[in-house]
């Protein structure tokens, strides 16, 4: 004797097979399935997409060394801190080009790469993809000055 644990109204004769258009009734359901969890999961993906887009600070500490290119114009620096609640990183290798916007706490005055120094602390918030070598290699959106 066959049991069915659940039945779907149209589905099953009285002798429990298929009835004829049943195939069809159960792809339907299927189809509304499906899409249901297609549209939730593109909803929670959109969600965690705008998290992301918020400026999440990628390292907080010193700079410990100013690198310089070929033409003596500070490309990157090189920033060693501790990981917090607000930050991902420990120490990385932070590249400047002519987007990066340097500026100092608070007040939010501008400043040029070249006056970037040794020792001074700083926030970075980096754009684009981040190198998860160690220390990471990313490019700077903002850098700013804190002490």
């Amino acid at each position: 004797m066959t049991h069915v644990l659940w039945n779907l109204p149209g589905v099953l004769t009285s002798n429990n097979t298929i009835k004829q258009g049943g195939v069809l009734h159960l792809k339907r359901i299927l189809f509304i399935v499906l899409t249901i969890t297609l549209m939730l999961n593109t909803v929670s993906c959109m969600k965690a997409s705008n998290s992301e887009n918020e400026e999440k600070i990628g390292i907080r500490g010193q700079i410990t060394k100013v690198l310089m290119d070929n033409n003596k114009v500070i490309s990157a620096i090189m920033v060693e801190g501790k990981v917090e609640s607000d930050t991902i990183y420990d120490k990385a290798r932070v590249g400047i080009d002519k987007g990066t916007k340097i500026y100092t706490g608070n007040a939010g005055q501008k400043l040029s790469a070249s006056e970037l120094k040794e020792g001074m602390k700083v926030e970075v918030v980096f754009e684009g993809p981040v190198a998860e070598s160690y220390p990471v290699q990313g490019k700077a959106k903002t850098i700013k000055v804190i002490d």
